[in-house]
C-alpha cells in the first residue's frame, strides 16, 4: 500500500502496548509506529504504564492515553476499538485486550517478545492460544518465543523480527591497546550481569590489563543481586566502569566505542542491542539468546553457554587475543543484521501485513 492509497482509504491503526519505557520492545514499536505514520496511517496508542517515549509520539500528533485496565469496562472499549481498521497488541502484558478483541470482528497483530517465565507467570489469565479466534494473529519476535508458544500452546506461530536503523551514531571505535567489551540491560537475573563480573574477577592478569569493560543499565530499579556484584567490581577494579541509564544515541555511540557487545543474559527473546551491535562490530551472547539462533561460533559471531563464568572468561580472552584479526566474523555477522533486522526489511514486513489483514 502507498503513501496515498493510505490517505485516501484513511485507515486507522490502534497500538496498544503495556509501557512506553526506553526498553527493547517499545523501542521496536516506536519503529513500527514511525513506518505506518511515515506510510499515512491514521494512529491511536493506548499504553498501560506511561514513559519516556510519549514524547516522540506527540511530536508525530499521534494521541496516546493510559489505560491500565480493560475488562471493567468492555462496552467503552468495545465503541472505541470498533473505529479502528486494525490493531496491534504490542507484549503479552496486553492479554486483556486481546479477550476482549475476540469478540470484535477486527483484525489483531498480536506481537510477543516475552520468555518462558512470563508465559508461566500470566498462564492462568492468558487466552487459550488454541482458540483464538482467526482475526487474532500471533507473531513471535524470534524463534525463542516461537518454541515457547509450541511447547507450551501447541501452536505454531508466524516470525516478525523487529528492524534497526542503519544509521552510524558518531562514535568511534577503540584502536589503542585496550579492547572494550559493552554490556547493555536492566540489571536483572534474566540480563544476568553477575555471570559477567565473575567472569571478569576469574580473567588472567595479563589479559585483565588489555582490556576494559562498560556496563550500561537503570541504576535506580534493578535486582540488588546482580547488580551489586557489578557495582563492587567497578570499585574494585580501574578498567570496569558503570555508564548508568544511557539514551538511545548514547548507547549506539559507546557501541561504536567498543570491540565487542557481551550478552551474558539466562534468557533473552532478542536482545535489540545485540542486533544493534552486529551491524559492523562482534557479539558475545549466551545460547539462550534468541539472536543465537543465527549465529556461528566463531563465524558470525560468538556463544557461550549460560550461567557459565568460566566459558564466559575464555572467551573473552579469545576476543582479547584476536579482536585485530577477526573483521571476517565481523562482516559476517553484519550479514545477519541485512538479512533479517534491517529497517528497510521491516518496513517491508510491516507495511504487506497491514494491507493483508487490515479490514
Amino acid at each position: 500500500m502507498n503513501d496515498e492509497n493510505a490517505r485516501q482509504q484513511n485507515k486507522r491503526i490502534l497500538i496498544i502496548s503495556h509501557q512506553l519505557s526506553r526498553t527493547g520492545a517499545p523501542i521496536v514499536l516506536l519503529d513500527m509506529i514511525r513506518i505506518f505514520w511515515k506510510h499515512g496511517y491514521e494512529l491511536e496508542v493506548i499504553i498501560l504504564l506511561d514513559g519516556e517515549l510519549r514524547e516522540e509520539l506527540e511530536q508525530m500528533k499521534i494521541p496516546v492515553k493510559v489505560q491500565e485496565r480493560f475488562m471493567d469496562q468492555p462496552d467503552a472499549f468495545f465503541h472505541y476499538a470498533g473505529q479502528f481498521h486494525l490493531v496491534v497488541a504490542n507484549t503479552l502484558v496486553t492479554f486483556e485486550a486481546v479477550h476482549l478483541l475476540k469478540y470484535l470482528n477486527i483484525p489483531v497483530i498480536w506481537w510477543l517478545h516475552e520468555g518462558r517465565q512470563y508465559f508461566e507467570y500470566f498462564q492462568t489469565v492468558l487466552p487459550d492460544f488454541q482458540k483464538l479466534p482467526p482475526h487474532i494473529h500471533v507473531f513471535s519476535v524470534g524463534h525463542y518465543v516461537q518454541q515457547v508458544v509450541e511447547e507450551l500452546y501447541g501452536v505454531q506461530t508466524e516470525i516478525l523480527h523487529f528492524g534497526v536503523e542503519d544509521v552510524p551514531s558518531g562514535g568511534k571505535r577503540s584502536n589503542g591497546d585496550k579492547i572494550r567489551f559493552l554490556t547493555a540491560g536492566t540489571y536483572s537475573k534474566v540480563k544476568a550481569q553477575d555471570v559477567l563480573a565473575e567472569a571478569v574477577r576469574r580473567l588472567p592478569k595479563t589479559y585483565l590489563q588489555r582490556a576494559e569493560f562498560y556496563f550500561c543499565g537503570n541504576e535506580q530499579m534493578y535486582d540488588e543481586t546482580v547488580f551489586l556484584p557489578v557495582k563492587k567490581l567497578s570499585e574494585e577494579y580501574e578498567n570496569v566502569t558503570l555508564l548508568h541509564q544511557l539514551t538511545r544515541q548514547e548507547t549506539l555511540e559507546w557501541m561504536e566505542k567498543c570491540d565487542c557487545l557481551i550478552v551474558p543474559s539466562r534468557i533473552d527473546p532478542i536482545p535489540t542491542v545485540a542486533v544493534e551491535m552486529m551491524k559492523g562490530n562482534l557479539c558475545l551472547c549466551t545460547e539462550v539468546c534468541g539472536i543465537a539462533h543465527y549465529i556461528k561460533d566463531g563465524v558470525n559471531g560468538f556463544t557461550v553457554f549460560p550461567e557459565d563464568a568460566e566459558q564466559l572468561k575464555e572467551k573473552i580472552v579469545y576476543i582479547i587475543e584476536n579482536s585485530r584479526s577477526l573483521d571476517q566474523v565481523r562482516m559476517a555477522g553484519r550479514k545477519i543484521y541485512e538479512q533479517y533486522f534491517s529497517l528497510e526489511v521491516f518496513e517491508m514486513r510491516i507495511l504487506e501485513l497491514a494491507a493483508q489483514y487490515s479490514r
